[in-house]
């Protein structure tokens, strides 16, 4: 072979490695870009450090995240920067593990043991207090006058909101499982065993008592006209407040334990085994079942025409109410257990004493 023939191989070759291994550093570049933007992306608005080793239970309402942690202490901050509203939090030597309630300009926390007490939102200053005989579950229910409180006896007690005077004490009998709902005029409370309780919000006075032989460690649900009621045995009851008459059950394929939700026309649960489930609210005809995570620790809640559950401990997904596609996901990289939602904000309560907030962006596709 003459030095012209090679010199034309060579060139072929040279070509060659040029055609190939020009796609090839351009995509390996292309990769490494993205996961620099990953690493470096830091999907949290802004995170919060509070009592080391409590569970942190967080409840947003207007400009505010009010939240207890499990060791005893309640802190309030803002939404938009998780600054601190209050010179310092509300500490007491006890457990604080339900969601904080707020009305009025007061937010409602309850201990394990039977304390209640009314916080000024401005100041954290203890307006009142309240002793139970026996031990909570659940946070309050409030409305604009009064504060409606359960003990896990099965004692119910009315509150004036303002003052924290008793306006009525009422046994119901029930083992309550977590805090009573509010349907027109009708206070329901659900209890461990399946027994659920229809009172006049007024007066405590029983209206139905009804039994839905299963256990219920979920809290009672508001949709529409009707109250959802989760179980263990993976069934979603839905009762008339009127009379605890249940219009249809919808069934789950693992126990249930978070609240439904509607949007008017359907209903929305999930299971523990991460299953989003969607029926139809007046005939309980289903509509789809998605997988959405091997586990489920919150949700579902409706946000901006969005579903939002907390999945796998670490993950937040954002649903497509119609179809049950997920849109998004977010990988919050700690061990997230509570969840609230609202001001534009989704906030994440965790073990390890640190609240994590994440800005909802607009979602117009």
């Amino acid at each position: 072979m003459d030095y012209r023939s090679r010199w034309q191989q060579k060139r072929r070759k040279r070509q060659f490695i040029r055609l190939v291994l020009v796609p090839v550093v351009v995509v390996a570049l292309a990769l490494v870009g993205h996961v620099v933007r990953v690493l470096g992306h830091n999907p949290l608005s802004w995170s919060y450090s509070g009592m080391t080793d409590s569970i942190v239970t967080p409840v947003v309402t207007a400009n505010v995240v009010v939240a207890a942690f499990s060791e005893g202490e309640v802190r309030c901050l803002r939404v938009v920067d998780g600054s601190e509203v209050w010179d310092a939090g509300f500490r007491r030597p006890q457990r604080f593990t339900s969601a904080p309630s707020v009305a009025r300009g007061l937010a409602i926390v309850c201990a394990d043991y039977g304390r209640v007490y009314a916080l000024g939102l401005a100041d954290g200053e203890m307006n009142w207090q309240l002793k139970l005989p026996d031990g909570l579950r659940g946070g309050p229910l409030v409305d604009d006058s009064t504060a409606y409180v359960a003990a896990r006896n099965g004692m119910v007690q009315a509150v004036d909101l303002h003052t924290g005077e008793t306006l009525f004490t009422v046994e119901t009998g029930a083992a309550i499982s977590d805090q009573p709902v509010l349907s027109d005029r009708t206070l329901v409370v659900a209890g461990s065993e399946g027994i659920i309780v229809g009172l006049e919000a007024g007066t405590g006075e029983q209206i139905w008592r009804r039994r839905l032989r299963a256990n219920v460690l979920c809290r009672p649900a508001v949709v529409g006209d009707m109250i959802a009621i989760g179980s263990e045995q993976g069934r979603m009851h839905v009762v008339d407040p009127a009379d605890g008459q249940a219009r249809f059950v919808a069934q789950a394929s693992a126990m249930i334990r978070t609240p439904a939700v509607t949007d008017g026309d359907s209903l929305y649960f999930c299971d523990t085994d991460g299953w989003l489930y969607k029926c139809d609210l007046q005939t309980g005809e289903a509509q789809f079942s998605r997988r959405l995570a091997p586990s489920l620790q919150a949700g579902p809640f409706f946000y901006r025409d969005s579903l939002y559950c907390l999945v796998d401990g670490g993950r937040v997904v954002r649903v497509e109410p119609q179809t049950g596609v997920v849109r998004e996901r977010r990988r919050i990289d700690a061990a997230g257990c509570t969840m609230a939602v609202g001001s534009g904000h989704l906030v994440i309560g965790t073990h390890d004493g640190r609240l994590l907030a994440l800005e909802l962006e607009s979602q117009d596709e």
